[in-house]
């Protein structure tokens, strides 16, 4: 692969990221998590579904707090606190 070409790739994969995490963090907004710990939440959640990359201690924190909100955003994994 080319320089140019994963270049590119890095930045669709860093858009389709953002993107992502902005559609959670709408999600979590609509259900009620305040906008601060939203951001945190779908950020965590978007690493997970599309690095596999699991959350910090913090977010756990974080996830498990505002639970019942973030099933009701449908962005409830099995294996998010684990």
């Amino acid at each position: 692969m080319t320089p140019a070409q994963l270049t590119f790739l890095e930045s669709d994969t860093a858009d389709y990221f953002r993107q992502t995490g902005i559609t959670y963090w709408q999600k979590l907004i609509r259900e009620g998590v305040p906008r601060e710990e939203a951001g945190k939440i779908a950020a965590a959640i978007a690493k997970f579904d599309l690095f596999a990359r699991t959350p910090s201690s913090e977010q756990k924190r974080l996830i498990s707090q505002f639970s019942p909100l973030v099933c009701r955003a449908q962005l409830w994994r099995s294996h998010l606190l684990l």
